[in-house]
């Protein structure tokens, strides 16, 4: 377990006890208390850790920590190094062509979900809207607005390991997004060409991108 980064050793010890206090936390991880504040913010800002308060009969309540539901996903079901194995060998035994059927209808889904959820919203809603839902789904996207136009920057990519493989995937992401934004989309950074994250101008149509 040593191995592992620490928000991923939070997340198994809490899964192991059910619920754990800071000073315990900071204990098992042989780190301070202010460290594991630090994770734990993180992992409850990305649903994966949730906090219950134990009252004291003497002095100020604290509280105990607890995996949630969503930290299963956070952690993945499949190994990084696997995914793109996978990918290599679909590659060299010719079936690119499966792949790039599982992402038309992939997005296709996405986009019919999204889609439904930005509904009868405005430019502004919508786009904060598929901030939420980039953030339920692991993108840890991070949302700023200059003037009418914004800017997402997403700082964890699921599905990296396809995209190294099939740069469609990153083309059909960005059409997706003009789609249901019905709004100017640009790429300008993507995780695939060795940026640290993903960025996108958002811009209503027919306005110029900065």
């Amino acid at each position: 377990m040593e191995e592992y980064p620490t928000p991923v050793r939070i997340i198994l010890l809490l899964k192991k006890n059910d619920y754990m206090s800071l000073e315990e936390l900071a204990s098992s991880l042989g780190i301070t208390k202010m460290a594991v504040l630090n994770h734990i913010t993180v992992l409850e800002q990305n649903g994966s850790v949730g906090r219950k308060t134990v009252k004291k009969n003497v002095g100020r309540p604290s509280y105990v920590f607890y995996a949630t539901e969503k930290a299963d996903r956070n952690l993945g079901s499949i190994s990084e190094t696997m995914l793109d194995d996978f990918m290599n060998y679909m590659k060299k035994t010719g079936r690119e062509k499966i792949i790039e059927a599982f992402l038309k209808d992939r997005y296709s889904k996405v986009k019919s979900e999204y889609t439904a959820d930005l509904a009868g919203k405005d430019f502004d809603a919508k786009v904060r809207k598929l901030a939420l839902l980039r953030e339920e789904s692991g993108y840890y996207p991070e949302l700023k607005k200059s003037q009418e136009n914004y800017e997402m920057v997403e700082y964890n990519c699921p599905i990296l390991a396809i995209s190294k493989h099939f740069g469609i995937a990153c083309s059909m992401e960005t059409g997706m997004f003009e789609n249901v934004l019905d709004a100017d989309v640009k790429s300008t950074h993507r995780q695939v060409n060795g940026y640290g994250a993903c960025r996108f101008l958002i811009s209503r149509k027919n306005v110029d991108h900065d």
